[in-house]
């Protein structure tokens, strides 16, 4: 991983910890890649654990003896925070046997796909990742049924996931979902060739280079700007508050706006690998990246004070030229993929666009009908956590704090009728309750409770 330019970041010590340590990271692995067949082995849709725990779900194969196969798990980068000595915790999605009275028979031999997500970075980064045998040896696998693990009980691929297995090979009536425990009379377990902001082998480039290749091989008839914004502000409006503002800045230097689900896969792909500059907040789409063209460049937008750890080993596939920028207000924190999040031009963006000789946004800071928004966004999440899981996000958020994150819960504020007036000022510097002193706050507030809210 290279050096990953941090001029338009928050500085604080815990991301500091966390860039240092992800600079470190040699994403490459040149291990070698073992392919397994085992007769009469079970597949065992999962069975959900619950979030609080890891693994989050039981399932994968087990043999003949009914002994767990511990290739059939499913990997990721669990924690969005490091540890005390500095290292990031690995758990699994998947993992483990369970018991079951009895298993439907199937008289064939398939392929194991393993766990597969259907949301798009992770199909991307982790749900192919058993699927690189196709690529070296398509005419063993042409026919061959491909089994996947879903976390629901009815599954059906259909859209951009299904039309990303036909650009590697893959034909609709291959594919298997299980959904009871089944006996295969042979079943090939391949090993991964990605694990999520873990790792990737020489297996899954080529696997994205296939992918490359059968879309740019599809005619396609669309524009192809040399600058792009993927924008999401048809997407998802209700979490990512305040983005148009952002997309606007980049309207105005030239950069033309994609929706990318309204194209499909191979009209994306066509669009990033003809792209020579391409912005983004960071998300699935920005995950997308592994089909851009090799070493252009690249300007992300952090919405949080996490970071999206599956995105550098993405920036790394194709050695891109990344520039992220932390370009956000946050009041209180909140998981990647949960919002909401509220973005926010501010001094990083206007030192961004002054460094790039760009033009400046026509207005700085958050909009504040954006802001009230994010504020009743925010409290349908967090309005009800008990002490307990605060003091327990504290701890996982502990010295990540940002210019501007305070809290308050909205039946804590004695003056309702100022609220949105209490928490703008609030955003603004004016007071800041960080998370710890809340925490404390509240629990003498709750003592309190019948003199405040008589």
């Amino acid at each position: 991983m290279k050096k990953i330019n941090r001029k338009y970041l928050f500085d604080d010590e815990c991301s500091s910890k966390i860039l240092d340590f992800f600079e470190k990271q040699e994403y490459f692995s040149d291990r070698k890649l073992e392919i397994r067949t085992y007769d009469d082995a079970t597949c065992l849709p999962p069975v959900f654990c619950g979030w609080e725990q890891n693994p989050v779900s039981s399932g994968g194969v087990v043999d003949s003896s009914l002994n767990y196969i511990e290739n059939s798990k499913s990997t990721g980068l669990f924690h969005n925070y490091t540890k005390q000595d500095n290292s990031v915790e690995y758990n699994s999605r998947m993992y483990g046997s369970y018991d079951f009275d009895n298993s439907i028979y199937c008289d064939e031999t398939v392929l194991y796909g393993g766990l597969f997500l259907q949301q798009w970075g992770f199909a991307l980064l982790e749900s192919v990742a058993r699927l690189w045998p196709i690529v070296q040896n398509p005419e063993k696998y042409k026919d061959m049924k491909i089994v996947f693990l879903s976390m629901f009980k009815e599954c059906k691929l259909s859209g951009s996931y299904l039309q990303l297995l036909k650009l590697i090979g893959i034909k609709e009536s291959q594919i298997i979902f299980i959904t009871k425990p089944t006996k295969f009379k042979s079943m090939i377990i391949p090993d991964v060739c990605t694990e999520g902001g873990i790792f990737y082998t020489k297996e899954y480039k080529l696997l994205i280079e296939r992918i490359i290749s059968s879309a740019m091989s599809k005619e396609s008839k669309i524009k192809t700007p040399k600058k792009i914004y993927l924008s999401r502000r048809n997407w998802l409006q209700d979490r990512d508050i305040g983005e148009d503002k952002i997309e606007k800045f980049f309207n105005k230097n030239g950069f033309v706006s994609i929706s990318p689900e309204q194209y499909s896969v191979s009209d994306q792909i066509n669009l990033l690998q003809n792209a020579e500059h391409i912005a983004c907040a960071v998300s699935s789409i920005s995950h997308s990246l592994i089909f851009a063209k090799e070493g252009i460049k690249i300007t992300i937008i952090n919405k949080i004070n996490v970071y999206n750890y599956l995105q550098f080993l993405a920036d790394d596939i194709q050695k891109l030229d990344v520039t992220y920028i932390d370009a956000y207000r946050t009041l209180f924190p909140i998981n990647l993929g949960v919002g909401p999040f509220l973005f926010d031009v501010n001094k990083n963006l206007l030192n961004y666009a002054k460094d790039n000789k760009m033009k400046m946004p026509d207005k700085v800071g958050p909009d504040r009908e954006d802001f009230c928004r994010y504020i009743e966004a925010l409290f349908d999440k967090v309005e009800d956590l008990s002490d307990e899981r605060l003091y327990l996000i504290h701890d996982l958020y502990k010295n990540n704090y940002k210019s501007g994150v305070c809290f308050y819960s909205k039946r804590e504020l004695i003056f309702k009728k100022y609220f949105h007036k209490i928490m703008w000022k609030l955003s603004l510097g004016k007071k800041n309750f960080h998370l710890e002193k809340y925490i404390k706050y509240k629990m003498k507030l709750n003592k309190m409770k019948e003199m405040y809210y008589q």
